[in-house]
């Protein structure tokens, strides 16, 4: 299963360099991490949250939960995870493969600061046997994500 077709034109559109990491299938960050043999503070997840007013998009470091007071403060918005349902109707994706890029789903980004300590993320790609590599400055150009400090470890 090739990387998310709208994720692919996104950033060919863009002109962002990207790297796509084909690996066994896995269903979560950590995985994705264990299997390719790098560390789970290079590997990002994104995951959906709901508040009162939106939805929104947090993206930290695979070995990390959300510090839901943390993201609520940044967001201005009482958020906690989204339910299973959002995921497939708003974001018309399965859970575990909701790839870390706001802009495809018209939703604010937060990234946890951590994340910014890599010269490159591997993020999830829409697809459970492919991530997709490119420099960390280029994400954060192309996101343009809220930074914050929300990253607990588990």
């Amino acid at each position: 299963m090739p990387i998310a077709k709208n994720l692919e034109k996104l950033l060919k559109q863009n002109r962002i360099k990207y790297e796509v990491v084909e690996h066994r299938k896995v269903f979560t960050a950590m995985d994705a991490s264990a299997t390719q043999h790098i560390k789970q503070s290079e590997v990002a997840k994104a995951v959906l949250l709901k508040g009162k007013k939106n939805l929104y998009l947090a993206v930290l470091p695979a070995g990390n939960n959300c510090d839901f007071k943390a993201l609520s403060k940044l967001a201005g918005d009482k958020v906690s995870m989204a339910k299973e349902k959002d995921i497939t109707v708003k974001l018309k994706t399965k859970v575990g493969l909701i790839a870390p890029f706001g802009s495809l789903y018209k939703l604010p980004v937060f990234i946890d600061k951590k994340l910014l300590k890599n010269k490159k993320l591997n993020l999830p790609a829409g697809s459970y046997t492919e991530s997709v590599a490119l420099a960390t400055k280029d994400y954060l150009k192309l996101e343009n994500p809220i930074v914050g400090n929300f990253g607990i470890k588990k």
